[in-house]
């Protein structure tokens, strides 16, 4: 039982603020209003952010060794709830009101809000930059809410032909 505790990684410095801001983000996806989206495109876009923010830390900061989170040997609690729900819930919200209409504005005010998170998960010391940068992040925030989000919607919501 001791191990298991120790594993949740509980004590990390700022592990609180990733683990605050997933319940918060995680609760208001899920008792929003939906005005775009489905329970079965929610779930689909979690499933998909959920695997790609889990590649895509494997790589950048397993492999490549840009940062750390957390105790840098441990995939603590705050790591679990950080890469599995912040930009998951992010992507269902921006999905749910994203429109062609405001669509450069949700851009604008996704990436500020994702920049926001990253500035704060790094000021309360749970990420630790070891070669990853905020441009970095701006750039990936940008294409992500401009590009990858509306291609997904765009994918999950096309009908094959042989249905």
């Amino acid at each position: 039982m001791n191990t298991i505790v120790k594993n949740l990684d509980l004590t990390s410095k700022g592990s609180w603020f990733p683990i605050t801001l997933s319940i918060l983000l995680l609760l208001f996806a899920l008792f929003m209003k939906k005005k775009q989206l489905t329970w079965r495109e929610i779930y689909l876009t979690y499933g998909v952010f959920g695997f790609i923010t889990w590649m895509l830390d494997t790589i950048t900061g397993n492999v490549l060794d840009f940062y750390d989170v957390g105790s840098a040997h441990i995939t603590g609690l705050g790591d679990f709830m950080a890469f599995s729900f912040i930009p998951s819930s992010l992507a269902v919200i921006f999905s749910n009101f994203r429109t062609e209409k405001n669509r450069w504005l949700m851009v604008v005010l996704f990436t500020m809000i994702s920049m926001l998170s990253y500035w704060g998960i790094e000021w309360v010391g749970y990420f630790r930059d070891k070669g990853w940068s905020g441009i970095g992040s701006l750039i990936v925030f940008v294409l992500v809410y401009w590009l990858v989000i509306p291609l997904h919607l765009r994918m999950m919501r096309h009908r094959d032909r042989n249905n």
